[in-house]
């Protein structure tokens, strides 16, 4: 039976292997990038019911350049992770759930 959490897996190791590829990187010198053993990745492919861990998935995606996000949502595109895009999220994040709201809204006035 297939729940929902092993597709998402699934999915996220696919997502892996086509970075890998697109990025021509090998298994060994993603695991340099993202400071993982290279067994530790190797498993993720290998061993049936393996997953990776939060923290794994995000050094994974700081290595390819990437936000951790990225690696879980279906959209198929991938965002630069550019220094300025890093210091927004960061100052974002430190703000408070009203003082976020208010930055969508006016992020939202900036649309039209």
């Amino acid at each position: 039976m297939t729940t929902d959490n092993s597709v998402l897996v699934t999915k996220v190791k696919e997502k892996i292997k086509a970075l890998l590829e697109s990025q021509n990187l090998t298994v060994y010198e993603l695991a340099q990038k993202s400071d993982l053993t290279e067994a530790c990745i190797r498993n993720w492919f290998t061993k049936r019911n393996y997953t990776p861990s939060l923290e794994a998935l995000e050094k994974i995606s700081r290595a390819f350049g990437i936000f951790p996000f990225e690696l879980l949502c279906d959209n198929g595109e991938f965002y630069s992770a550019t220094e300025e895009n890093k210091a927004f999220i960061d100052k974002f994040r430190n703000l408070t759930l009203k003082q976020k709201q208010a930055v969508l809204v006016l992020m939202d006035s900036y649309q039209d």
